[in-house]
């Protein structure tokens, strides 16, 4: 079945598009941007949400993180420094993804205002954050921009993640030009391109914040440990949304529920966690190839992410099997509770999962269920 459904032109209102009646995503083109009557509520909380977290970094001063990167080992200079340049390439990645690979096969106004407020977060934000600490913290910020491009270990990692990304990408520009491609395909390439998503957003990330934190624990880079709570802040929304998405289609949406059970699929997803896993696992040994900080060292990371993706995998149907089901990293559990799911937001003045203050003009009674 050929699949002309993001092929209309998104400049043409002749026709009502009648969101109500439409699915997530591959179910005509969004034109005008209706936001009286929502199809998908839960989206335009989670974006309105978002908003409500608007932040800039350059009011979280970086001066003490200079001198305490200055007098530290070289074991910590580069964990430091690696993290934050694998942070800046995941950033990267995930800022321009939203809007250019889900933005063109969206539906529903919603969810396409959701992608753009997405890649403006992690583009305009979160990468500008990175630029920030590194301007402030290093002599020549352009030898450490520099060292990226350099990395095979963040190299690797970033032509991982733009497998699937690339292949949405690609038939979105083939449909787009006027070409066709069939749904079942073009079904799929969301598919795995969503999953990729949540294992950025909830496992990849997830690691190099808790790296983050490990430094604030021992007292040093406390401005790099701010900046890094306000963005996992934003990418526990992130996390949230995307198993939403990911549960609503199979829910909702029959060619997705039929590509949740396929034998064949199920395997490319559990590959695609496998790889990551792996390759989270090895980048906690890379690491500390020079030693550990007080609290945190190799092993430690690596059973944290069996821990993390233990649970997030099982929000979005997935059984992982590990003997770590209990944190090794007791602190992290004052940001976030990856284990626990949290009370609705609007039952408890606790933000125990969220460092800033949220916009309290939100109508907060329908926001979904925070389970992470």
């Amino acid at each position: 079945m050929t699949n002309p459904q993001i092929a209309y032109d998104p400049y043409d209102i002749s026709y009502n598009p009648q969101y109500e009646k439409r699915k997530l995503f591959l179910d005509g083109t969004v034109t005008i941007q209706r936001f009286d009557t929502l199809t998908y509520p839960k989206l335009g909380v989670f974006e309105d949400l978002q908003r409500g977290f608007f932040w800039n970094p350059e009011e979280i001063s970086l001066v003490k993180d200079k001198s305490d990167f200055q007098n530290s080992s070289r074991a910590i200079q580069h964990i430091f420094t690696s993290n934050i340049l694998r942070q800046t390439t995941l950033d990267s990645e995930q800022g321009r993804t939203p809007a250019m690979v889900f933005g063109p096969v969206c539906s529903v106004p919603e969810l396409e205002a959701l992608c753009l407020a997405w890649g403006f977060f992690e583009t305009n934000i979160h990468s500008k954050s990175y630029a920030h600490i590194i301007r402030n913290v290093y002599g020549i910020p352009k030898d450490e921009f520099d060292k990226i491009h350099q990395n095979e270990a963040i190299v690797q990692m970033s032509s991982n993640i733009g497998k699937y990304y690339n292949a949405l990408y690609r038939l979105n520009c083939i449909v787009g030009s006027g070409g066709t491609v069939s749904e079942d395909e073009h079904c799929e390439a969301i598919w795995m391109a969503l999953h990729d998503s949540y294992a950025l957003e909830a496992i990849r990330f997830m690691v190099s914040f808790a790296t983050s934190l490990g430094m604030v624990e021992n007292k040093i880079f406390i401005g790099n440990g701010a900046i890094i709570g306000l963005i996992l802040q934003d990418e526990i929304l992130h996390t949230e949304w995307t198993a939403y998405i990911i549960n609503t289609l199979v829910a909702t949406d029959p060619r997705f529920a039929k590509l949740a059970k396929d034998k064949r699929v199920k395997a490319k997803v559990k590959e695609l966690y496998d790889d990551v896993i792996r390759e989270e696992k090895a980048w906690a040994d890379y690491l500390f190839m020079y030693g550990p900080v007080i609290g945190l060292n190799a092993q430690i990371l690596k059973d944290f992410v069996d821990y993390n993706a233990y649970y997030r995998l099982a929000n979005i149907g997935i059984k992982y099997n590990t003997k770590h089901i209990k944190t090794n990293i007791p602190w992290f559990n004052r940001h976030v509770r990856i284990d626990k799911k949290q009370t609705a937001l609007q039952e408890t003045e606790s933000t125990e999962y969220l460092i800033a203050r949220m916009n309290t003009d939100i109508d907060l009674t329908q926001l979904p269920d925070l389970v992470i």
